[in-house]
């Protein structure tokens, strides 16, 4: 963050405390930029969220909106100049709150049969790597150190490193599960971070012209810069090719699938129409029903933030918000109100909160009312 960019910080901090401490002018001036007027917003709605805390709660809020202040201003954040965050300690833990915005919504409808909008799985939760001679190694196994050096994979915390020497070239394929997530550093030094329920399948060192993998679910890339070979990811009908950037893509569902570039530039195809696009940093490619590609400037924090331990949702429906929700924790989703379903929220909290703390966070809106019993989450 530049001087400048710290003193805008600063300017609509002390505007939010005393909203006379700044001219028209001086206000126009900062706001001019499309990034700080939406830094505004959201600082607006933070500083609400700390009088909801103090009304439910008790902190002491001016303490804690001091604090909040002087962390930002001084430019402490975690990654990529997350400076729009807010801790509050409550209890032994930390919960990010947030702002809100909805739709006008009408009266509530009773209704019989809940619908499901997520189904928690049976199966087992855990980290699995596939090797080219069959083999399926648990992440978490007492053996798993053992069996992979004996391919030259080293492994740190939560992340497989490829960049050792290995001798011969083999399709590996990582699987995470619902309720985790992991990393893992290809034979290139292309950094990829995989999401909840996500498979990745790569071979353990690139050959030939270009380097291929494919994609389930979401997955978040730092490509390493490579001229003569291309990156290509293949996820469903859609190929992402680039040289060497920062992108994000989510297919969990093929009617949903989202191609985000953070920096760089990036070549989007539909290998089924053939439809192409190239897109920018700050841009969003969502495949369309028609074969088609929607191009549009989108709030990155939403496409990358889970890489760092976050929830993000940017006026997102309260369906998907849930959806995620019971993706990460395996957990059944049940609507009571259908219409609660298209609410739409703005919504930032941390992955490793329990659910009860999540769900406490969202029925503090007001808006809607969750629940949490039995492995299953009902929304009224």
């Amino acid at each position: 963050m530049d001087d400048q960019d710290m003193k805008n910080k600063k300017d609509l901090l002390d505007a939010l405390d005393d909203p006379g401490s700044l001219s028209q002018e001086e206000l126009d001036a900062i706001l001019d930029d499309p990034k700080e007027l939406e830094d505004a917003r959201l600082l607006g709605d933070y500083r609400q969220a700390f009088a909801r805390r103090h009304a439910s709660l008790k902190p002491d809020v001016n303490k804690e909106w001091n604090n909040f202040r002087q962390s930002r201003i001084s430019g402490k954040n975690k990654g990529k100049q997350l400076w729009i965050g807010i801790s509050i300690g409550v209890a032994a833990s930390v919960l990010l709150f947030f702002s809100w915005r909805m739709f006008d919504r009408t009266s509530l409808v009773p209704v019989n049969q809940p619908i499901v909008a997520f189904t928690a799985s049976t199966q087992s939760q855990e980290v699995l790597l596939s090797t080219g001679d069959g083999r399926m190694v648990s992440l978490s196994a007492p053996q798993a150190d053992s069996l992979l050096r004996e391919t030259g994979i080293t492994r740190g915390d939560e992340e497989l490193d490829y960049q050792q020497t290995i001798r011969e070239t083999e399709i590996h394929t990582l699987t995470t599960p619902r309720c985790g997530a992991y990393q893992l550093r290809l034979a290139d030094g292309t950094q990829v971070w995989l999401n909840a329920e996500s498979r990745l399948k790569y071979p353990s060192r690139f050959t030939g012209e270009q380097r291929v993998v494919e994609l389930e679910g979401e997955g978040y890339f730092k490509v390493t810069p490579d001229s003569k070979r291309p990156f290509i990811v293949k996820s469903g009908n859609i190929t992402t090719e680039v040289l060497g950037t920062e992108f994000n893509v989510r297919t969990y569902v093929s009617d949903d699938s989202h191609v985000t570039l953070l920096k760089g530039s990036v070549k989007v195809k539909n290998v089924s129409s053939s439809s192409e696009v190239v897109i920018r940093p700050g841009e969003d490619a969502h495949l369309q029903g028609d074969g088609t590609f929607d191009v549009r400037e989108v709030d990155t924090d939403n496409y990358y933030l889970w890489t760092e331990g976050y929830f993000y949702f940017d006026n997102e429906t309260v369906v998907e918000i849930m959806r995620e929700l019971g993706r990460w924790y395996n957990i059944r989703v049940e609507f009571e109100n259908p219409q609660a379903m298209n609410y739409r929220l703005h919504f930032l909290a941390e992955r490793d909160q329990k659910i009860e703390e999540v769900l406490q966070l969202l029925n503090m809106l007001g808006k809607v009312q969750a629940t949490y019993e039995n492995n299953k989450i009902s929304v009224k």
